[in-house]
């Protein structure tokens, strides 16, 4: 698994080195190990796997720019801003914590009413104590690691929030499936670069096609 996970970054850093180097050159150096540790000691749980390798090879995307790796603004933390990021996740978490919003029912009407989306095996929830967050873009959509993921789910899957546009969707069931999809669709052409290195998706999802995940339309409480 670990010599695949670096494969794939090798990948992705080999197609952004020829079509977009000033995103290559924004990155971070590698993180430090001790770095590392302290996320693992906030989260408290194990970091997930991979993890290592990619912030070992650099620790995120540079301040002060739009460029990021991978793609459409979403900036790959640094260790010490996931750390900062989670913190706050929880605090804002705690003061916004509603009983109600974390009933099945409560989920299903909202889908019907097209108020919230959610594709794949994720709890659309407002902020949730085991999701560690990946990248962010502009602050406003974040991804994160699922450690709590909702039935049929895997755990330590990547998930995307819009906490603005309210939508939930699982991205893969895994880092290494997240990097390997992700080289393969850049070197598929999915992806195109604009003058300042932008690395920015021709698709764009639409959440109104996404109707009612599986494992809630069976759930019930």
């Amino acid at each position: 698994m670990t010599s695949a996970i670096q494969r794939n970054i090798e990948r992705i850093l080999s197609w952004a080195g020829e079509k977009a180097p000033q995103t290559v050159a924004n990155l971070n150096k590698p993180a430090s190990e001790p770095d590392q540790d302290a996320i693992e000691s906030e989260f408290g749980m194990p970091l997930p796997d991979g993890f290592a390798d990619l912030w070992s090879s650099f620790d995120g995307d540079g301040l002060g720019t739009w460029l990021a790796i991978f793609g459409n603004g979403n900036q790959m933390l640094s260790c010490k801003e996931l750390v900062g990021h989670y913190k706050l996740d929880q605090e804002v978490g705690k003061s916004l914590y509603d009983p109600a919003m974390h009933k099945v029912d409560f989920w299903k009407d909202r889908i019907a009413d097209h108020v919230i989306f959610v594709k794949g095996a994720v709890k659309p929830l407002m902020l949730h104590p085991k999701w560690l967050p990946f990248t962010s873009m502009n602050g406003d959509v974040i991804r994160y690691f699922d450690f709590d993921p909702a039935p049929g789910g895997a755990v330590g899957q990547i998930i995307e929030v819009d906490p603005e546009g309210c939508s939930y969707q699982v991205l893969a069931d895994s880092l290494h499936v997240f990097l390997a999809e992700y080289a393969d669709q850049l070197e598929s052409g999915t992806y195109s670069v604009a003058e300042d290195g932008f690395i920015e998706s021709s698709v764009e999802p639409d959440p109104f096609e996404w109707g009612m995940p599986g494992w809630l339309r069976q759930a019930s409480g």
